[in-house]
C-alpha cells in the first residue's frame, strides 16, 4: 500500500499557508503550484509536474515559510509526516544520516538565498 494520497485543488485554491505547521510534503503530478513570499505576497516561485515542495519544513518539524496556490487545476500527490517517517524507518541508518546531511545543506542554500 501506498503511504501517497492524491489530492486535488481548483485554481486559487491554497495547499497551504505561511505559519502553519508543516504536516505534508507534495509532488506535483499535473498543473501548476505558486508559492508565495509570506513577506512581500509576491509569488517568488512556481512549480511544475514533477516537481516536489513542502519538504523542508515537514523534515525539520517546522512551520511554513511561504503559501503554496494552485495556479491552475492541480493534481498532488500527497505524503504526510508519519508516511515519510516509516518510508525513513525502512532505510538503513546510513541512508537516513546522508539523507539528513543533504537536508541540512539544502536548508542552509535557502536560508542564505532568502536573506
Amino acid at each position: 500500500m501506498s503511504t501517497f494520497s492524491e489530492i486535488s485543488f481548483a485554481t486559487g485554491e491554497h495547499l497551504f499557508e505561511a505559519g502553519q505547521p508543516a504536516d505534508k510534503l507534495y509532488i506535483i503530478k499535473s498543473g501548476c503550484v505558486e508559492l508565495i513570499d509570506s513577506r512581500s505576497g509576491e509569488v517568488f516561485v512556481t512549480l511544475n509536474a514533477g516537481q516536489p515542495f513542502g519538504e523542508q519544513a515537514l523534515l525539520t518539524a517546522g512551520v511554513r515559510s511561504a503559501t503554496a496556490r494552485a495556479k491552475e487545476p492541480t493534481v498532488c500527490m500527497e505524503l504526510t509526516a508519519t508516511g515519510l517517517q516509516q518510508i525513513l524507518q525502512k532505510e538503513s541508518a546510513h541512508s537516513r544520516i546522508v539523507f539528513r546531511a543533504l537536508l541540512l545543506q539544502l536548508l542552509m542554500t535557502n536560508r542564505l538565498r532568502h536573506k
